[in-house]
């Protein structure tokens, strides 16, 4: 299981090199602000898997527009970077790795959470990986795509841009 303190320090460190970005994590975790009654953001973490041809690997959903692949955060993992190779290998992508000088979330998303998890924020936790196409096996039928970059969020695709470009921070 991710400890408590991985977590605590992955958004601590990200929120210190990006402050102006999380201004909900950092008043959620102002002392004293939070006294865990159900309103502390639920925590999730997910792959940005990115394939040689500058393609994303979205996630439809019904009649919901495709979506980056996320998933709560489960036992049996030690890092959250361990949690987000898993959700991609379980949606197909067999070969993958980190992008160099990307070894830390490219992004730490927060949104509303859905409606069945209460009145709180969601915190997507992303990592940015790298595959070739052929190497991923996906279900017929199966809810993945290839989305081009340009068609993702753009201030996600301008940071996986700007790190693919240039091979680190």
């Amino acid at each position: 299981m991710i400890a408590p303190g991985v977590l605590a320090r992955t958004v601590s460190d990200y929120t210190h090199r990006r402050p102006s970005e999380s201004p909900t994590l950092a008043q959620h975790a102002k002392a004293g602000a939070c006294h865990h009654r159900g309103t502390c953001p639920l925590v999730t973490v997910g792959p940005v898997v990115v394939n040689e041809h500058h393609e994303v690997l979205m996630v439809r959903g019904g009649r919901a527009p495709a979506r980056l692949p996320e998933a709560r955060l489960t036992e049996g993992f030690d890092t959250l970077t361990e949690a987000a190779f898993d959700l991609a290998r379980a949606l197909g992508v067999e070969q993958l790795w980190i992008q160099p000088g990307c070894e830390d979330p490219i992004q730490l998303h927060t949104a509303r959470a859905d409606p069945q998890d209460g009145d709180r924020m969601r915190v997507a936790v992303r990592y940015l990986v790298r595959t070739h196409a052929a190497l991923c096996h996906f279900a017929p039928g199966a809810p993945q795509v290839w989305t081009p970059l340009t068609e993702v969020d753009l201030e996600l695709a301008r940071r996986v841009s700007s790190f693919m470009a240039s091979g680190a921070r």
